[in-house]
């Protein structure tokens, strides 16, 4: 007999299934327009990018539920970061905040699974963004030590900011300790950090 938080995890598979399907709907449609209006393209990208982040869920609840398979492979961790950047700057403008991306490489090559290292990180820079006060500040720092990779996710925060110190999803932290990583963070006043920390190579 399943338990209740497998029949949740179930649950929360089906709406994203049922999500994910009128966003699919909605691409194809954007695809198939026959225009070179910059606006529809970017409507396009962000969409494809929330469609990707939809089913990057669904892939980690599979992980949840012990059905979701690591795909390790090589790839630019930089590119990622940008990547997902890019997905987020209509709200990065719209809050007028300044975004400092802090690296001494524009190439990091790391064998791990893609989607899921991308999703956490996505994970981290969505809070960053949201808490910050407008016109503050978003600082991503990549280093390496010692065999790891360690990205931080720092943001100012508001006056008197009752912010938790919560991933905002179980199932990240889950997914980076699949892969050898873990998350953690650190905050004083003004500031709060969340740190990803991966296996080099």
């Amino acid at each position: 007999m399943k338990s209740i938080e497998e029949k949740n995890e179930e649950f929360v598979l089906n709406i994203l299934h049922d999500i994910r399907s009128p966003i699919a709907g909605i691409n194809i449609a954007l695809e198939n327009m026959n225009t070179k209006d910059e606006i529809i393209d970017e409507v396009y990208r962000v969409n494809r990018h929330n469609l990707n982040y939809i089913e990057n869920l669904m892939e980690n609840y599979s992980l949840k539920m012990g059905k979701y398979i690591l795909k390790n492979e090589y790839f630019n961790l930089i590119n990622v970061v940008n990547e997902e950047i890019y997905a987020l700057h209509f709200l990065i403008t719209e809050k007028n905040l300044k975004l400092n991306l802090i690296c001494n490489t524009d190439n990091i090559a790391i064998n791990s699974d893609k989607q899921l290292v991308r999703q956490a990180f996505l994970n981290l820079l969505t809070n960053a963004v949201k808490y910050s006060p407008n016109s503050g500040e978003v600082k991503i720092e990549i280093t390496k030590a010692k065999g790891c990779i360690i990205i931080c996710v720092a943001n100012s925060l508001n006056s008197g900011s009752k912010k938790t110190t919560g991933f905002g999803h179980e199932i990240i932290k889950d997914a980076m300790e699949k892969l050898g990583g873990k998350i953690y963070n650190s905050k004083n006043k003004n500031k709060i950090c969340f740190y990803m920390e991966l296996k080099a190579g």
